[in-house]
């Protein structure tokens, strides 16, 4: 008996040993994951622990959503003596989760088809926020820490900007800015502006005073801009066409190639790789064979990219980080150039998954400087690769690539300022507008990190550094975040530009649709849809009174209307509710929350903060869908919030973003939502006549494109005129108007 007893004491302290293991952190992809794809965690722990298996839990309700055992232990790596790999890549719902295996949760992580919307515009933002001069004196982007000119990065940002949307040009169709930056759409995608940019300055550019590499940059970069602009602006694009030429000319004529070996510490070693991208660019744009013969003898000298083979490389010695010459050229009739350039970027893959082999974080290069730049580089290498020959032998290389960017690695943090904003992303970045006024531009992807021998007897090497990320440093990887490492925590502009081609090549996977989010918001909150599209979304809320159900229910059942309705948790407790709740879902409208017990969550007047406690508002949130779940109703098929009378900020629509939930509310200016009122109201009464003539006054104006009218599920009885008695009416009118009433989802296009 007592040996019984000893084996389960025993038996419990191994147990709480395993689950509550020193050091142990689940890792994700804080940017989310597509439902369809590849989706995998990275666990990470000091102790020895084991991992059979783990849950996924909605991030609100922490209701159990998927239970796996696809658990994959990896072994010791460095200070980490358990590595797992966790996949739930068969997890296809929709919304904002956490894992959990044993005691240990990972962060809150998004799962969505929509969750690159406006990420590429955030990118796009950070690099205009570097532009420099202008147009007389010579226009440019500047990196992180200097305002000076470099050629040889800008002709790089400019050429990957090209190279995007060349790829991906239906995902750019964004025009919110012309050409100098100001927010006023011009007819023209908001890349093109920002490539007309760099063009503009690179094009001028005295090549007869400038090295090799930096020329055979300068033309690969208009060559393909004279590519690209001519569907925009001809005039242009024979002159950089003309330009183009011009440079690859002088450098063949030369003869004269540059020895830039070591000379100073931000030039390249290479630029055989710059010239054989110029000559098939121009080989593309006028078909001459000479360029394509060109090509083919300088690819022959560096059939590889050489950062690949090499453990500690300065910044820009093997620049820039991808040639995509050999891709293009796969794309050429000759089978047996086809044939060798296969060969070679296969050999290039291979070499970085054998990398990847090496770490439980599957990351296929070696940690020298600019790493992120590397790592998104070889994720554009994998995906470019795999569109071109559909074999997916990469694939996983790829995921984790994406992963690492994100938040999987061993500090849990995303490489990219402000991005995502629920995440955990640099906030002591080496950049200048933070040294100077603290602030922190979105869309930088930092330096990243580097290999502990790299930085031996360095600058950074003898530096003190403290924080919650010194407990994951290894050999293998070290990261600061502190505005004093300028080798880790420095953006750099190219990298930004390269994680725009990512997510092009990523979103590009998803229909169009849903590539875009074109709906208007008021302090965070959706108040209007998409207003290009003549759909009407109808809506009704309610907590204390019903007197509207049956009527509401026939009229919208007879002119095939499908709308949304909001309930407290307080009228779903109701015994009534039930039925009620039964025939409107039956007739496949949607039911969401509206909060527990409808308390005011801020002040009528908008510009004062709310005062309320969040842990308090999440409680109520959560009380209310666990009274939706006794409906049938789960979190996952209510997404969407209508905060008590309409009121809410910033922070509370935060925290809704923050556990998948989004906060919907009527249009202003129709007055829709004034049926709650009665006489006694005075001069704050509106009647039903008033309401309609609001609603088909503004229709008559300017539409109702996007709009969301919303009305009340029942009144007080003092109100004797119901608005909903005239619902039938006010469909008929707008459906003679040409308008389509959609349901929620529909209109949101979120989901």
């Amino acid at each position: 008996m007592i040996r019984k007893y000893v084996n389960i004491v025993l038996a419990v302290v191994l147990f709480s040993f395993q689950v509550m293991g020193a050091g142990t952190r689940i890792r994700v992809n804080q940017l989310g994951y597509l439902p369809e794809a590849a989706k995998q965690a990275i666990l990470i722990s000091e102790s020895d622990i084991t991992v059979k298996d783990f849950t996924i839990h909605d991030a609100l309700t922490d209701e159990v959503c998927g239970q796996f055992h696809t658990v994959s232990f990896w072994g010791k790596f460095d200070k980490f003596n358990s590595n797992y790999t966790l996949d739930f890549s068969t997890f296809k719902q929709t919304g904002a989760f956490y894992i959990k295996t044993g005691d240990t949760y990972s962060p809150i992580f998004f799962i969505n088809k929509h969750h690159f919307a406006h990420t590429i515009n955030q990118l796009l933002t950070y690099l205009r926020s570097r532009r420099i001069g202008n147009n007389v004196s010579g226009a440019w982007w500047y990196d992180a820490s200097n305002k000076n000119r470099n050629a040889s990065v800008n002709a790089s940002v400019t050429y990957q900007l090209l190279f995007a949307y060349s790829n991906y040009p239906y995902v750019f169709i964004d025009d919110a800015y012309d050409l100098q930056g100001e927010r006023e759409p011009n007819g023209i995608p908001d890349i093109i502006d920002e490539v007309n940019w760099g063009l503009e300055w690179l094009s001028k550019i005295q090549y007869e005073n400038t090295s090799v590499g930096i020329n055979g940059k300068l033309a690969a970069a208009l060559a393909l801009g004279a590519q690209v602009c001519k569907n925009f602006n001809m005039g242009f694009a024979d002159r950089l066409a003309n330009k183009a030429e011009q440079i690859y000319q002088y450098v063949q004529e030369q003869k004269v190639i540059e020895n830039l070996l070591d000379t100073e510490r931000l030039q390249e070693e290479n630029w055989r790789d710059d010239m054989q991208l110029a000559a098939t660019q121009l080989y593309f744009l006028t078909y001459n064979n000479q360029y394509l013969q060109d090509a083919v003898t300088y690819g022959a000298s560096e059939p590889v990219p050489p950062w690949l083979f090499t453990t500690c490389d300065t910044p820009l010695r093997f620049y820039p980080y991808v040639n995509w010459s050999p891709y293009l050229l796969l794309q050429i009739e000759n089978p047996q150039v086809k044939k060798d350039y296969l060969h070679n970027i296969v050999v290039s893959l291979q070499r970085a998954r054998f990398i990847a082999q090496g770490n439980p974080f599957n990351i296929g290069v070696n940690f020298s400087e600019n790493s992120n730049n590397k790592i998104i580089a070889l994720h554009n290498m994998c995906i470019i690769y795999r569109q071109l020959t559909n074999d997916t032998q990469f694939v996983d290389l790829e995921e984790s690539l994406f992963n690492w960017i994100f938040g999987c690695n061993p500090w849990g943090i995303s490489m990219v300022t402000g991005m995502p904003d629920t995440g955990t992303t640099p906030s002591h970045p080496h950049i200048k507008s933070y040294i100077e006024t603290d602030q922190i531009p979105v869309g930088a992807v930092v330096s990243g990190a580097i290999n502990n021998a790299c930085l031996k007897d360095s600058e950074i090497d003898r530096l003190s550094f403290d924080g919650l990320y010194e407990r994951y440093q290894t050999e293998w990887a070290v990261y600061h975040d502190h505005v004093n490492d300028y080798v880790t925590n420095q953006p750099n502009i190219d990298a930004s530009a390269g994680l725009i081609q990512l997510l092009a090549a990523r979103a590009s996977s998803v229909e169009r649709d849903y590539l875009f989010n074109h709906n208007h918001h008021d302090l965070g909150g959706i108040n209007r849809f998409n207003p290009d599209q003549k759909q009407i979304l109808i809506t009704f809320t309610a907590h204390q009174y019903d007197d509207g159900f049956r009527k509401i229910a026939s009229t919208l059942k007879k002119h095939n209307v499908k709308a949304a309705f909001f309930f407290s948790g307080d009228f779903l407790r109701k015994s009534r509710a039930k039925g009620q709740i039964k025939k409107l879902k039956a007739q496949g409208h949607y039911i969401g929350p509206a909060g527990n017990h409808y308390f005011q969550l801020t002040d009528w007047d908008k510009s004062l903060k709310s005062n309320l406690n969040k842990t308090v508002f999440l409680s109520d949130l959560k009380e209310n869908y666990a009274a939706l779940k006794k409906h049938g109703i789960s979190k996952q098929q209510a997404p969407f919030f209508n905060p008590p009378f309409e009121l809410y900020d910033d922070s509370i629509s935060f925290w809704c973003k923050e556990v998948g939930i989004h906060i919907i509310r009527s249009t202003p200016g129709v007055d829709s939502n004034l049926d709650y009122t009665f006489p006694e109201m005075r001069e704050h009464y509106y009647s039903s006549r008033d309401i309609l003539n609001k609603i088909m006054q503004v229709e008559d104006k300017s539409g109702l494109n996007g709009y969301i009218l919303q009305f009340n599920y029942g009144t007080n009885p003092a109100r004797k005129d119901k608005l909903y008695k005239h619902l039938g009416n006010l469909l008929m009118d707008l459906k003679k108007e040409g308008y389509e009433f959609v349901d929620i989802f529909k209109a949101a296009k979120l989901y």
